[in-house]
């Protein structure tokens, strides 16, 4: 496809500037008013704009979509991976789910030879990120978010989807849109009981499922163990069972139950919720609670009712 010249508008004075022989991503003074305009790059009908994320096959640009003035996510794979077949599996299973709790993948395909996604822009960051500068939302607030992803994995089990990689990065923020479970590049579609297949990757060691650790693999209720380490931590600013250490070390924690009560290091929540938090990381997957109870528990903390699948939750204030 043959493209014309790139040009962007100053957003200060609104200049039409011709960029096409600029190179992404540098920056230069609007010649009219003297602001400073970052050069993005050409992406088929996407122009990218910085990068806002990376993992391990892929990296994830702030995008302006040219053809319906939108700014995206798109998430391209790099050069060195594969055909993309297994990437494009993770927007079929995000289309499958179809719950405003979910990051909805936009569109996909290949240009120049390199598979991507493009993705709904969450513009206020993960809680990950939040977690470690001090400016995550009240915690009542916070027990409505996840509670409402909580929804979310709860629509995708009925799918028998599994997410894997349930943790506060992949948790994000929109001051337009509240909260939304992203990056599914680690699940797949299993039976419940199906813990022997194992997953591609391990991902992250700290939020891993006994069972995962063991086998290699885990159904949905593997993701419930995920979702209340996460929990753990964001009400507390730990990880429960800790981060370093071998797998075998990892499980003997896990097994032993070797952690504080959510309350003891967390005296603001409420014992309802601490002893929810507990039952969620159960060593045995059948002592785990199902998901409309931890919607409910969560619900009782926040003060607010979760909505169905026909609904959004609360707006996220934005934070720059």
């Amino acid at each position: 496809m043959e493209y014309g010249p790139l040009k962007v508008s100053c957003r200060n004075c609104h200049a039409k500037l011709d960029i096409s022989d600029l190179e992404p991503y540098t920056t230069f003074p609007c010649p009219e008013c003297g602001v400073i305009i970052r050069v993005p790059e050409r992406f088929d009908r996407y122009l990218l704009e910085k990068i806002c994320g990376k993992g391990g096959m892929a990296k994830i640009y702030r995008a302006l979509d040219t053809k319906l003035a939108r700014r995206v996510a798109v998430k391209i794979l790099d050069p060195e991976y594969a055909t993309g077949r297994n990437f494009f599996d993770s927007a079929r299973i995000v289309a499958r789910i179809n719950h405003p709790a979910v990051v909805p993948v936009l569109d996909c395909g290949v240009f120049n030879d390199r598979p991507f996604l493009v993705m709904k822009y969450m513009d206020c960051g993960d809680l990950e990120r939040h977690l470690k500068a001090d400016t995550l939302p009240d915690l009542p607030a916070l027990a409505g978010y996840l509670a409402f992803i909580a929804s979310g994995l709860a629509a995708a089990a009925k799918e028998n989807i599994v997410h894997h990689d349930v943790k506060p990065s992949n948790i994000l923020l929109s001051s337009a849109d509240g909260v939304k479970l992203g990056d599914f590049d680690l699940a797949d579609i299993r039976k419940p009981g199906d813990v022997y297949t194992p997953c591609e990757e391990m991902g992250s060691p700290g939020y891993l499922s006994p069972e995962r650790l063991y086998s290699g693999g885990e159904d949905s209720r593997g993701d419930v163990f995920s979702l209340g380490v996460s929990i753990y931590e964001l009400f507390s600013g730990r990880l429960p069972f800790g981060l370093n250490g071998e797998p075998e070390e990892l499980y003997r924690r896990r097994q032993d139950m070797e952690f504080e009560e959510l309350a003891s290091v967390a005296p603001m929540v409420p014992p309802r919720l601490s002893d929810l938090v507990t039952a969620m990381l159960s060593f045995r997957m059948d002592m785990r609670p199902e998901y409309p109870e931890i919607v409910e528990r969560l619900s009782e903390f926040s003060g607010t009712v979760v909505l169905k699948n026909d609904g959004e939750p609360p707006a996220a204030e934005k934070q720059e």
